[in-house]
């Protein structure tokens, strides 16, 4: 760096993630190869500054008297320092370490530029129009393979190269924390922890663990986790904002990187009608803008433009470390806890109410675990306001096919509930349920039978047989078999639920309705199609004369109804009926859910079967690749659009293609539902039929053995 022509080079970033230590392996790399002089100035405070500064003169050549003047402030102590820097016959690397208040530098005239030499500063303030003209190096966290490699190289005995990945990935890669890790797990004498002992040792607030690896005679606030952060704040509140403080105190709340927070949850009408400003510094939405500058300007949060979905503009964003906010919320006031996990849940409640879409649900799902986290982990009480938020959300996810999120929703309040309430509850009961539901959604068949036959019969014991919930859990259960391709166990149980709920709900209930088209289902996947088409046709005409031609049941009416029609072969008459089931599923789903793609996936297989190949085999590879995205490359109805694509090559002449097709789609069934799978068996059916048109019925294909 100081070989060139000088310049000025600001490294920021947030506390402990290494701006020094990397300053100082430059300083050492400048200093000790003769390529300059080296100063290293201590910037966090004036007379520092000063002080260190008037050093440097000195060494530079300035006389007894120059300096004194300095001293006494006769003479601007700056000018003095900067005159002989730039009449220095020596290249030079100066150094301002810390300089984490820029107007310290401004003030004092202290950052100035030089041919003779290069300036380095270390600063946390990341927006200071100070470093207007400098070239500023962002520093960051670790890669996971370079943060590993930290603790390993500090504690070589301490695990496996995976154990290392997961600390590291716990730490959320933060340099001082794997220092100061890496540093307990080497230095321990009479207890040898193991990676894996100091994973589960690692408390809801993790800087006391972390601190234990500071050097015993280390006084310094910046190299104890728990004290680093605080600097920042402090140098905020010099600035009159105190109310910083309160700000990130609500952001510890949320959810942590990588999980964004948009800005649009924190605007000032919405943050004055919380509690916030009770608290103490209070946060008013008038002062709210002026904090957030401040935690973005010393890095304790940053900015960032939150990817949209499907061609929509990004959405502007708030990131924060995962360890500054564990520690900040560890270090709330007792008093404080419950306003503030208020206040969070009425911002988020807000946002929600306000018409989510499927965007604003997966932004705002990460910070709802959170809340309920955070609740759990303070005051169990607090925890009905995030806990509804929670199902809410789930529900609203549930309904739009997003399983993966549901399912997270589900485990989450499923956890909260039987801790805190016990298993038996029936608050326990009905998220065990919802979390089944939600495994059946993503092709997870096996856990959601598990955890519905409990479900069942926990709900037998307390509510009774034909309770309406006994039945939903009965007919979830029903869903889950069929997953399993045990349709003829599927069918008892439907049956049974039809009867319950005919005899409860009535014949024309919209949830009775719903039993009997799952009940064609069952009855068509065992080859009794006349009777399936029967079932379906009811089904269709009661839900069209009860709920309406559009409602979403009678939606899905229509797709089993087609289906039927389908599987008895009745290939010109199943065609208009599935072609319109694609645009009522779009209507009355959205053009991406599931239920839409398996509407497209029954249309695309009648196309192939009326020898409509090219219009079959791009709806078939929209199918793959929307499901691939949204449940999954190894989903079962992934799998299954796999199969009908390789069979389609297979009868199209392509039988090179359908073979890759076919392998891996089976592959994915072996994997995930076991070759005895019914639809495995048909895929490995598919592969070899491709192998012979292949011209390679002599040679074994891979999987040839009886699945």
């Amino acid at each position: 760096m100081a070989s060139g022509e000088g310049g000025t080079h600001v490294l920021h970033g947030m506390a402990g993630c290494g701006k020094t230590a990397l300053a100082r392996y430059v300083f050492a790399e400048v200093v000790d190869n003769g390529d300059a002089v080296g100063f290293w100035i201590d910037a966090s405070s004036a007379a520092s500054l000063r002080s260190y500064m008037i050093g440097v003169a000195a060494d530079r050549g300035a006389t007894p008297d120059e300096l004194e003047a300095a001293h006494s402030g006769r003479r601007p102590a700056a000018d003095l320092a900067w005159e002989y820097l730039s009449r220095s016959t020596e290249r030079w690397l100066l150094v301002f370490d810390n300089a984490d208040e820029p107007r310290l530098l401004q003030e004092g005239g202290w950052l100035r530029h030089s041919t003779r030499g290069t300036v380095l500063v270390t600063t946390r303030d990341t927006t200071s129009p100070v470093w207007h003209g400098t070239q500023c190096h962002p520093v960051g966290v670790l890669p996971l393979a370079a943060a590993a490699q930290v603790l390993l190289d500090l504690a070589p005995d301490a695990g496996e190269p995976q154990d290392f990945e997961r600390l590291a990935q716990r730490l959320d890669r933060h340099p001082l924390a794997l220092l100061l890790a890496g540093n307990h797990l080497r230095r321990q004498l009479l207890e040898r922890w193991t990676v894996n002992d100091y994973i589960e040792r690692l408390p809801e607030d993790p800087s006391e663990l972390l601190d234990q690896g500071s050097d015993a005679t280390e006084s310094h606030t910046r190299t104890r986790f728990s004290s680093t952060w605080q600097l920042s704040l402090d140098a905020l509140a010099r600035q009159d904002l105190p109310e910083a403080l309160t700000l990130l105190r609500l952001l510890s709340c949320f959810a942590p990187m990588p999980a964004p927070l948009p800005l649009s949850l924190l605007t000032p009408a919405r943050l004055d009608a919380t509690r916030l400003s009770q608290l103490d510094p209070p946060l008013t939405g008038a002062r709210a803008d002026r904090a957030l500058q401040g935690l973005i300007s010393t890095s304790l949060v940053s900015l960032l433009d939150a990817p949209g979905d499907r061609g929509r503009r990004p959405v502007l964003s708030l990131q924060t470390h995962g360890l500054l906010l564990d520690t900040v919320a560890a270090r709330v006031p007792d008093t404080d806890h419950a306003p503030l996990l208020h206040s969070a849940i009425a911002l988020l409640d807000t946002a929600l109410s306000d018409a989510p879409d499927d965007q604003d649900l997966r932004l705002f799902t990460p910070h709802a675990t959170a809340l309920l986290r955070r609740a759990a982990a303070g005051d169990p009480r607090i925890a009905a306001g995030p806990l509804k938020l929670v199902r809410r959300l789930r529900a609203l996810q549930y309904e739009r096919g997003q399983f993966t999120a549901a399912l997270e929703l589900a485990e989450a309040a499923a956890r909260f509930t039987t801790e805190s309430l016990g298993a038996e509850h029936p608050d326990s009961i009905d998220g065990a349920y919802e979390a089944a539901r939600a495994h059946t959604g993503t092709g997870r068949f096996t856990t959601a039978e598990e955890l519905l036959r409990q479900v069942v019969a926990a709900r037998e014991r307390l509510l009774g047989i034909d309770d309406p919930r006994t039945l939903d859990s009965a007919h979830a259960l029903g869903l889950a078999l069929y997953g399993l391709g045990r349709w003829a166990e599927d069918e008892q149980v439907l049956r049974h639920t039809l009867s319950g709920r005919e005899h409860i709900l009535g014949t024309d209930h919209p949830d009775t309705l719903d039993t009997l088209g799952r009940l064609a289902e069952a009855v068509g996947e065992q080859g009794r199609w006349e009777e399936a088409e029967s079932l379906a046709r009811t089904t269709l005409e009661r839900c069209e004369s009860v709920l309406g031609v559009g409602h979403q049941k009678t939606v899905l009416s229509r797709i089993a109804h087609a289906w039927a029609v389908a599987g008895n072969e009745q290939w010109e008459r199943a065609e208009p009926l599935a072609s319109r089931t694609v645009m009522d599923s779009a209507a009355a789903f959205g053009s991406h859910h599931p239920r839409t793609l398996a509407a497209q996936h029954l249309h695309a297989t009648v196309l192939a079967r009326l020898g409509r190949w090219d219009e079959a085999e791009a709806a078939l590879r929209d199918v793959i690749a929307a499901r691939g995205k949204m449940l999954g490359t190894e989903h079962s109805h992934t799998l299954s659009a796999s199969t009908d694509l390789a069979a389609l090559l297979t009868a199209s002449g392509r039988a090179r293609e359908a073979v890759a097709v076919a392998a891996a789609a089976y592959d994915g069934y072996v994997r995930t539902l076991g070759s005895g799978h019914p639809r495995a068996a048909r895929c490995h059916t598919v592969l070899r039929e491709a192998h012979v048109a292949l011209g390679a019925a002599s040679t074994t294909p891979p999987g040839e053995e009886s699945p």
